[in-house]
Formats: C-alpha cells, sequence, structure tokens
C-alpha cells in the first residue's frame, strides 16, 4: 500500500508540469498578448513584425478572458455580482481592465530585448512567471474586496425598521390567536375530564391506560360529548399550530437578516471619516436608525420565542384532545384515532424518505 501511495504522489510531479505548460503557461501568454505587442513596436524588430497581427488578435481575446477570470473570482452572493446588472458588468469590465493592466505592466518590464534571432521571447519564462503571480495577486484581491460587505445607508436601516415593526405586529397578532387557542383546548380537556372523572375525584390517565376491550364499556360513547364537535375543534386546533410555526419560522429567517443589518449600522457611524454639520447630521440619523432597528429586532425575537413556547403548549394540548376523543367518543372516536395516527406515521415515513433522497 505504501508503493502504491508513493507511486502516485510522483505521478502528480509530471501532471503538474505538464498542466502547467500546456494550459497555464499559454493562459498566460494569451493575456499577456498586449505587452509582447507593444514589446514588438517599440523594439522595431523587422523579424517579428510580421508576428504583430497574431499577437494584436491575441491581444483582442485577452479582455474577456480577463472577465471570465474575473467573474470566477468573484462570490455569487457577493458585493459586485449581487448588485444591479449593468453595475455588476462594468464594475467586471473594470476589474479585468485593471487584471489586464497589471499583469501587462509586470511582463512588459520583465521582457528583454529582442534576441539576434529576432526572437521576443526569448527566455521569457521569467517574464510569464511574474506576470502569472501577479496575476494570482490581482484576483486574490479583487475577490478579499468583494467579500466586504458594502455600507449601509439611512434609507435601508430605515426601510429595515419599518419591515421589523410590520413583522412584529404579525407575530403579536399570531400569539394573540395562539393564546386564545390554547386557552380554549384547555377549557375544552377540562370539561371532558370533568365529566369522564372517576368516583375518587381524580382524572384517569388516558396515554398510557391500555386498550379494553368492547364489553367492558371502553368504546361505548358518552352522550353528553360532541364527537363531530370535538373532531373538527382538534383539527383548528391543530391548523393553528401549523400555520403559527410557519409564520414563526419565516420570522426567525428575518431575524438571522435583521441581525446581521444591526450589526452594520451600528458600525457605520464610526466609519464616516468626513466632519463638518452635514457629517454630524448623518451620523445621528444613522445612529437613530440603528437604535430603533435594534430595539425592534430585540422585541421581535422575544415575541418569536414566546409564540414558539405557545405552539408547543398549544401542541400538547391538542395531543392530549386526540386521546381524550378516543377514549369518550366510542367506536367512532377510536376510528378516527387509529385513521389519524396511521396519517401521521405515513407523513413522517414521507419525510424521512425525502430526507435520504
Amino acid at each position: 500500500m505504501a508503493r502504491r501511495r508513493n507511486g502516485c504522489g510522483g505521478c502528480a510531479v509530471p501532471l503538474l508540469v505538464v498542466f502547467g505548460l500546456f494550459f497555464v503557461m499559454p493562459l498566460i501568454m494569451l493575456l499577456v498578448s498586449p505587452a509582447i505587442a507593444a514589446h514588438i513596436v517599440l523594439s522595431g524588430s523587422p523579424a517579428q513584425e510580421v508576428y504583430l497581427s497574431e499577437w494584436l488578435w491575441a491581444s483582442a481575446a485577452s479582455l474577456p478572458l480577463a472577465l471570465m477570470l474575473v467573474r470566477s473570482a468573484l462570490k455569487r452572493n457577493g458585493r459586485l455580482r449581487g448588485g444591479p446588472m449593468i453595475k455588476r458588468w462594468l464594475g467586471m469590465l473594470a476589474r479585468g481592465a485593471v487584471l489586464l493592466g497589471a499583469m501587462n505592466v509586470a511582463a512588459f518590464v520583465k521582457l528583454k530585448p529582442t534576441g539576434p534571432d529576432g526572437q521576443v521571447m526569448e527566455d521569457g519564462m521569467p517574464a510569464l512567471l511574474v506576470a502569472g503571480l501577479v496575476g494570482v495577486a490581482a484576483l486574490i484581491a479583487i475577490r478579499l474586496w468583494d467579500r466586504r460587505p458594502r455600507r449601509v445607508t439611512v434609507q435601508e436601516v430605515r426601510a429595515a425598521a419599518a419591515e421589523a415593526d410590520r413583522a412584529l405586529r404579525r407575530v403579536r397578532a399570531e400569539n394573540e390567536r395562539v393564546r386564545r387557542q390554547a386557552e380554549q383546548v384547555q377549557a375544552r380537556l377540562t370539561k371532558i375530564r370533568a365529566r369522564a372523572t372517576g368516583p375518587a375525584g381524580h382524572p384517569r390517565d388516558r396515554s398510557s391506560r391500555p386498550k379494553q376491550p368492547e364489553h367492558a364499556g371502553r368504546n361505548a360513547p358518552r352522550s353528553d360529548i360532541d364527537f363531530h364537535a370535538l373532531r373538527t375543534f382538534h383539527r383548528e386546533s391543530y391548523q393553528c399550530a401549523d400555520t403559527a410555526h410557519m409564520a414563526y419560522h419565516s420570522a426567525q429567517s428575518s431575524l438571522h437578516t435583521m441581525s446581521y443589518l444591526v450589526r452594520r449600522a451600528r458600525l457605520a457611524p464610526h466609519r464616516m471619516v468626513w466632519q463638518g454639520p452635514a457629517a454630524k447630521r448623518a451620523r445621528a440619523e444613522m445612529h437613530a436608525a440603528a437604535t430603533h432597528l435594534a430595539r425592534s429586532h430585540v422585541e421581535l425575537r422575544a415575541q418569536v420565542d414566546q409564540g414558539l413556547g405557545m405552539v408547543r403548549d398549544l401542541n400538547a394540548n391538542t395531543s392530549d384532545l386526540k386521546l381524550e376523543i378516543r377514549d369518550s367518543c366510542g367506536e367512532p372516536g377510536q376510528q378516527w384515532f387509529d385513521a389519524l395516527e396511521e396519517r401521521i406515521e405515513k407523513a413522517r415515513e414521507e419525510r424521512r424518505t425525502s430526507g435520504i433522497r
């Protein structure tokens, strides 16, 4: 096994050399073709003038190639590619020109005078290597700049604060709806359990009691319990908890975005280097907007956490209601309970299967 690994490691070096000679070096030569063309013109070598047109054609292809390299270096959701289309392409064009300029200046400086045989690339490997290193450094700098967050504006912070206030009102309304539903479920459970209380005055444990045979009277329906009303009420409670949970999940996604914007907004006043009355007013406006957004963000998070707790309680009470329907509504309640458990298990199996895929 050791020999096999050493053999593969030994094969990597020739592969890298071949890759560099047949792909990287031609790529660098294509990118620095404007410098080579300028070198031919300035050298005035008659032997090289016949190759000038070829290097000029290569120079025409150098800019699209530089654009491809710049685009590959930028993040998909970065500072430049996340902006408007016109601004995006103008920005990439400018950065492609910077990449070409840096590489061609480095290559032109390192190119030696034309050799006696008229070869402009006589001993040109150092020039290509230097140009390649400069190009890599330029692409790294472009990528690092693109990862920097764009400076946030007062209008953006105010818009985010307004959206946070709207989300806060929606979550508060959702919390009130869940609270009312939870109280209704709890009241209905208390009423059912009071009717089903044993002789000693203690409610029976519905969740852990084994299924009794029919002759024991377990499946005998109680005349004072409306099965259809309880079934509808259970469905309403389940749907209330489900829609509320989706609303809270959406609010949590908004909270994640807001927390990032809050940090940027708090740092924005300290990054304003210009002075004067206008700068002082701008800092005050940004500070006020950032404070408003931070306050709304904290309150929204508290309301979402509270709502998630109420949803958990509502789900627990709805589960108890399901058991009470099974135990108190006779054979129809038992059949409804079995069908519901079968649907729940089928949904879980589908989620597990989709997760594996």
